[in-house]
């Protein structure tokens, strides 16, 4: 198969490469609570909810920030430190156009909804993995296999 032949297929939408379930906090947790969730889940990043609806998210960069201010930032809510309003894509986009949006917004993540519900969310990892796996198709060194079984 041409790689023109794999973009054309269905294999190069979202929902082939998001992460599932997403971890998420509640926009009155405080910060701490998210940096603990992130440490605990191996994760850079949280997604924030009010009543089971994305509203924002929190990067390991935005604990950062308000840890080196000296304050006592820790026990804020993270409605007060996230990004917001939260851009969102569906799991039919392409990931070429995942590729634009994350690109043109400079965003590291992406959350993917489905009536206004979390059903996943995709990060730079994760293009970079279908990057490699579509690279080396249909023959991906047991190395590289190895690698993208990992992730």
């Amino acid at each position: 198969m041409t790689w023109l032949e794999y973009l054309s297929t269905k294999r190069d939408m979202l929902e082939n490469v998001m992460n599932v379930p997403v971890i998420t906090i509640n926009a009155i947790d405080t910060l701490r609570v998210a940096a603990e969730c992130m440490v605990k889940n191996n994760i850079g990043a949280i997604v924030v909810v009010e009543d089971n609806k994305p509203v924002g998210i929190v990067t390991e960069r935005d604990v950062t920030k308000q840890v080196i201010t000296g304050d006592d930032a820790l026990v804020n809510p993270v409605s007060q430190v996230m990004s917001h309003p939260l851009r969102v894509s569906t799991k039919e986009t392409t990931i070429q156009d995942v590729f634009e949006i994350m690109l043109e917004h400079r965003i590291r993540r992406l959350p993917i909804v489905e009536n206004n519900e979390l059903v996943g969310i995709v990060t730079e990892k994760d293009l970079m993995a279908w990057v490699l796996r579509v690279s080396y198709e249909p023959n991906i060194p047991k190395h590289i296999k190895a690698v993208l079984d990992s992730h």
